[in-house]
């Protein structure tokens, strides 16, 4: 970080004697084969203002920094997140406003920064970032931030892994898992609901190993999906929560736990009435090969 702070310096040295003064060997734009040069110090001190408000929890005075199509667009988003806090630190390290002829009109105030926020509820959030504030010529306010982060590893949330997988030679982090899982669940418990038989294959692979509640296991292929409702008369299945996730640095198999109420009624009129814990695994291809599940009776009240 000493390194870091220093170089920091430097720049900010260098920003105070050249102004807006172009230099060529301040990197190139890619896209529009341009120059990077030094901006202003308004467009900083605009931004820095803008922190400030956010450290202070005020939102309405953070978005008086930001151009009116950002307030229409986000000021529900800031207002709920500001009333959710108790105390945040957005703590400043390095500041560098550049401009580009390639994107005129326009200066980008580069941000590095380290952020503490805890939260009404107790929850407590660190991480490292970078992010880009886009300051209008225009409008002399913000029009666009975006950026990049760094998650303190004793994060209390948002961290990209966790949790243990225990092998029998060693152990792994959890990591979720976005390819479509959830997606997946929250259709075929849709065409489930609908009773549509001939729907259900295109979830599944051609061959899919069943472990039912008693330790049975079974072997469903896809043309035997379209018989699975034959004997019931109706059915309902209620999601409570579908979590994905995958061995930490591994390929992209993924394992889906799924919590639920379940409903069925027989034509012979039996029902059952569960609680019930579905583990779906998810191959390659994003269809599921397996499934095993624990379920206990919801008793009347």
């Amino acid at each position: 970080m000493k390194k870091l702070l220093m170089f920091a310096s430097a720049i900010i040295l260098m920003v105070s004697s050249v102004s807006a003064q172009k230099l060529v060997k301040a990197g190139t734009l890619v896209e529009k084969n341009t120059p990077w040069y030094f901006g202003t110090e308004n467009a900083s001190n605009l931004v820095l203002n803008a922190i400030k408000a956010y450290n202070n929890i005020d939102a309405k005075t953070y978005l008086s920094y930001f151009d009116d199509n950002y307030v229409k667009n986000n000021a529900d988003r800031v207002y709920k997140e500001f009333a959710s806090f108790k105390a945040v630190n957005r703590k400043v390290n390095i500041v560098i406003p550049v401009r580009t002829d390639g994107w005129p009109n326009q200066t980008e105030v580069q941000i590095y920064d380290d952020l503490d926020r805890e939260y009404k509820n107790g929850s407590k959030h660190k991480q490292q970032e970078h992010r880009v504030y886009i300051v209008s010529d225009s409008s002399k306010k913000i029009s666009m931030v975006w950026g990049s982060i760094i998650l303190d590893d004793k994060n209390e949330y948002g961290l990209p892994n966790g949790g243990k997988f225990y092998t029998k030679t060693d152990t792994s982090t959890i990591t979720f898992s976005n390819r479509g899982e959830v997606e997946a669940i929250e259709g075929l418990v849709k065409d489930w609901n609908k009773m549509d038989s001939k729907a259900l294959a295109k979830y599944f692979a051609d061959t899919v190993s069943i472990t039912n509640n008693e330790g049975r296991k079974s072997k469903i292929t896809s043309s035997q999906w379209a018989n699975i409702f034959d004997d019931l008369e109706s059915v309902e299945w209620k999601l409570t929560m579908v979590n994905p996730g995958k061995i930490t640095n591994t390929d992209p198999v993924s394992g889906i736990i799924v919590l639920s109420s379940f409903k069925e009624k027989k034509k012979d009129g039996t029902k059952k009435h569960v609680s019930a814990f579905h583990w779906f695994m998810y191959g390659l291809d994003k269809k599921i090969t397996s499934v095993s599940w624990m379920e206990s009776p919801i008793l009347p009240k």
